[in-house]
């Protein structure tokens, strides 16, 4: 009995809740879950800042850009649906326990432009049931499948079945992922092996779960290096045009254009969606050059074309119009970090933006 009831709780603590969204929201599916977005198909967010404190801190000329996702008085909260009462009264979804909001430089279903917009602005995403031991994270290689410290897990080509062939001293560089006695798996795709030693292992989708052990940090991927062996990516990362490039810098890993001219963005507050900046709108245009768009290029992901005022086509990124700077001249420069006329910002390897200081 004491082993049923172990297992109860673990499958209650791991599958992610079975509740039908309410009638304003959608599930648009993914390899780690479901983003959520609204019922016109567009994205929804959460705001970092609201985890702080009892009501929504997006207020006044914040909802601007971040309109809240609003419903009637008389709505219901439902399992992981909640509802959280704004400032003048209005009722606002929040799904387990995070207020939701959609972006105003999201024009079509399914862009995501404000995705880690200033580091406090995140998608909203119900997540893949796991067992309590695992969850997702977030990488430059995609959304990996991961143990409760981050580290990624492997699979491996040389077993056949649900039966591990990494024995011996494979196992010591190839360190099985071991289920305790008292579990047994209750979330579809997870099952649980009986390796020759007798020692229990996960597997996920019919395959065993393994760490390496050239592995230190959370995120590392050094085993997918090895022939034969394969980390677990849930989701590969957006696409790229081709024309970028990563490039090293002291400030990270950046991306950049063909040459490896770091890729610049802004985002005056007088540009419209879908029109890029006209050199007037900047106080040194000299310094910048936009990053033109062939008239046969197509948007990618969540890289689109804009438009600027005398029509030519520009590249942006999320939604911000692209730039490089004059003043850089060897591949991972960042002159442009300090521009006078307004912060500007680099795209990381990761996707975040990282903010340059003015003068």
């Amino acid at each position: 009995m004491r082993i049923v009831a172990i297992a109860l709780m673990f499958a209650l603590s791991g599958v992610a809740s079975a509740d039908t969204p309410p009638p304003e929201v959608t599930l648009r599916a993914q390899g780690y879950g479901w983003i959520l977005a609204n019922a016109k198909g567009m994205t929804l967010y959460t705001f970092a800042d609201d985890q702080k404190f009892a009501n929504p801190l997006c207020e006044d000329a914040c909802i601007a850009k971040w309109p809240p996702l609003l419903t009637s008085a008389d709505v219901k909260p439902d399992g992981d649906w909640s509802i959280v009462t704004r400032k003048n009264g209005d009722k606002q979804w929040a799904f387990r326990g995070k207020p939701l909001y959609a972006h105003t430089r999201d024009v079509t279903p399914g862009d995501m432009n404000g995705d880690e917009l200033l580091q406090k602005w995140y998608i909203a995403i119900k997540p893949l049931a796991t067992p309590p031991s695992f969850t997702t994270f977030k990488t430059p290689m995609g959304y990996l499948l991961v143990d409760q410290k981050k580290m990624s897990l492997y699979t491996s080509d040389a077993d056949k079945g649900e039966a591990s062939a990494c024995i011996d001293a494979c196992a010591k560089t190839w360190r099985p992922v071991e289920a305790s006695w008292l579990v047994e798996p209750a979330i579809a795709d997870w099952t649980i092996i009986q390796r020759k030693d007798g020692t229990r292992q996960w597997a996920f989708k019919g395959k065993p779960l393994y760490r390496y052990a050239g592995d230190f940090s959370p995120g590392d991927m050094a085993g997918s290096a090895i022939k034969g062996w394969h980390g677990v990516v849930l989701e590969p990362p957006p696409p790229l045009p081709s024309w970028v490039t990563y490039q090293k810098s002291d400030g990270g890993e950046l991306m950049a254009d063909a040459q490896g001219h770091t890729l610049y963005a802004h985002d005056l507050s007088k540009v419209r969606v879908g029109i890029a900046a006209s050199g007037r709108d900047m106080e040194t245009p000299h310094l910048w050059t936009p990053v033109a768009a062939a008239a046969d290029d197509k948007p990618l992901g969540q890289w689109s074309i804009v438009t600027s005022e005398d029509g030519a086509r520009q590249w942006a990124y999320k939604g911000m119009p692209l730039y490089i700077n004059n003043r850089d001249t060897e591949p991972g420069a960042l002159n442009g970090m300090r521009a006078t006329d307004r912060v500007w910002r680099t795209i990381m390897k990761s996707g975040q933006s990282m903010p340059g200081t003015q003068n």
